[in-house]
């Protein structure tokens, strides 16, 4: 299951309206390094907004709030942070200025609705007082793994909400320690049917923010391309630098070839020329000599001399010819060594790719048919929790009209029950009044001790005088959760200490 978390800060009242409701403005100036906004999946946001918000928007609200602190309180709202000084022990502490409007931002799904969110923030006003003025789901932030590739896109599915978190009754702001943070945690899970995340207590983490996140997340997704990528072109070089050197060594080869042919050639013409100079030199002697009836035998021994010369001259020509050509298939056997190795290297690259790809593929494969099944079992689970739903709430609807009907009869019946309805009536329906007096506080707490034998079921009694109270006449918003707290503070005993009093002679 999908785990969710709620990230609480003050409200940015310039940059909030900008963000939540993708303005133009706002969507032209965006640092899409920082945060990427699909527009084509803009449409399938969503939002709510509070009949608290109608006709204004949040600046306007906010100085409704730092009026009503001044009128409350007498001081105007601190909104600064300020350093305390203790008198008794001279110490000194930094005390946080005022936030009257926070900014919730929840991890979600991509089916959650704005009925869940709701629900949440009924919760949370019921619980802590804190009022939500906004509500903003978002589907359409993210990332890509491979820019432009929308089968890579990644969303951030979230959602914004924002807060008044003032106690319009006291002119000051509602407290709420690490524990009840934590508790919102747990009754956002259960709203929105997820699993809890894990505290930063146990993890040690800190918090990042949505798009250093984002950015976190890209970069280690880059440097494992990077390092990939890296193999594979050092896996390229290698190869390369083998054919070079390979290539190298042939052209040296070559060269020294070509050297051999021209010293040979060399020394060739050298001994043509000594030996021609040598057979001139022979036949002035004989012929001087010998005269010219032993020409025919010098000229014979000359031809002689001539075949041997060139005989030596093509065996030589011959060697030099067969030396060559060992050293070229010596050479050639050695490129093509390493003409293979560089084959073989890259169709292995070629085979790691392939292998690479079908992972991913069936990777992809795996996870679309895991999504599949998820989300017929959440359909089935949702049809089997509406028809349950529905079971109870037609149950509940009866019940609800048994105790109408008993609650009739004892309202005509017992002054005590009459005297809590109407007790609480007038506290619903009386603007300024913050607490029951000491007398309606007893009535109703005597209806409790009368039909609830513990502190669960006078709860539940408490719940239901309520309910009846208000169905004789009905309540704003704001009052029926008032109401409701305080009857649950009856209920455990916050008055319990003034009864002692009054009993005792004390009057309050």
């Amino acid at each position: 299951m999908a785990q969710t978390s709620d990230h609480i800060k003050p409200c940015n009242i310039g940059s909030s309206k900008a963000h939540n409701r993708r303005t133009q403005e706002y969507l032209k100036r965006i640092n899409k390094d920082r945060l990427y906004i699909r527009s084509d999946l803009t449409p399938q946001n969503s939002s709510w907004e509070s009949s608290l918000m109608e006709g204004k928007d949040l600046t306007a609200y906010y100085n409704e709030i730092a009026r009503m602190v001044k009128e409350k309180t007498g001081r105007a709202m601190q909104t600064k942070e300020r350093t305390v000084i203790n008198k008794k022990t001279g110490k000194t502490k930094i005390v946080n200025g005022s936030s009257p409007l926070r900014e919730s931002v929840v991890v979600c799904k991509q089916d959650t609705t704005i009925d869940q969110l709701k629900k949440y923030c009924d919760r949370c006003h019921v619980r802590w007082g804190i009022t939500a003025l906004q509500v903003f789901i978002h589907r359409d932030e993210g990332h890509y793994g491979i820019p432009g590739d929308n089968a890579t896109w990644k969303p951030n599915l979230h959602a914004h909400i924002v807060w008044d978190w003032m106690n319009h009754d006291t002119g000051k702001s509602c407290k709420l320690d690490e524990k009840a943070m934590s508790e919102m945690q747990t009754v956002l899970a259960e709203c929105l049917d997820m699993e809890r995340g894990t505290s930063k207590e146990v993890t040690g983490k800190e918090h990042l923010e949505r798009t250093d996140f984002i950015i976190a997340k890209q970069k280690q997704e880059a440097e494992l391309a990077k390092a990939a990528r890296q193999t594979a072109i050092a896996a390229k070089e290698e190869a390369e630098a083998e054919l070079l050197f390979v290539e190298g060594e042939n052209k040296a080869k070559e060269q020294y070839r070509h050297s051999l042919d021209s010293e040979i050639a060399e020394k060739e013409k050298q001994l043509k020329d000594e030996r021609k100079a040598k057979v001139d030199s022979i036949l002035d002697s004989v012929g001087s000599l010998v005269g010219v009836g032993k020409s025919a035998a010098v000229e014979k021994e000359n031809a002689k001399l001539k075949a041997e010369n060139e005989r030596m001259k093509k065996a030589f020509a011959e060697a030099v010819k067969d030396k060559a050509e060992e050293r070229t298939r010596a050479l050639t056997a050695e490129k093509q060594k390493a003409e293979a190795e560089r084959d073989r290297a890259l169709v292995q690259s070629r085979s790691l790719a392939i292998e690479r790809d079908k992972a991913v593929r069936q990777l992809q494969e795996q996870k679309d048919s895991e999504r599949q099944r998820i989300s017929q079992a959440v359909s089935q689970a949702t049809a089997e929790k509406d028809k349950t739903i529905q079971l109870l709430q037609s149950t509940l609807k009866t019940n609800r009209e048994i105790l109408d009907i008993i609650a009739d009869m004892l309202y005509a019946a017992s002054e005590v029950f009459k005297r809590a309805i109407d007790a609480i009536i007038h506290y619903g329906t009386e603007k300024y009044k913050s607490i029951f007096g000491n007398d309606e506080a007893a009535d109703i707490k005597s209806v409790m001790q009368d039909y609830g034998k513990s502190m669960k079921q006078q709860q539940a009694i408490g719940s239901w005088l309520c309910d009846y109270a208000e169905s004789r006449h009905p309540f704003d918003e704001i009052k029926h959760q008032q109401t409701r707290k305080e009857i649950a503070d009856v209920a455990n005993g916050a008055y319990d200490w003034k009864f002692e009093c009054t009993r005792g002679g004390i009057s309050l």
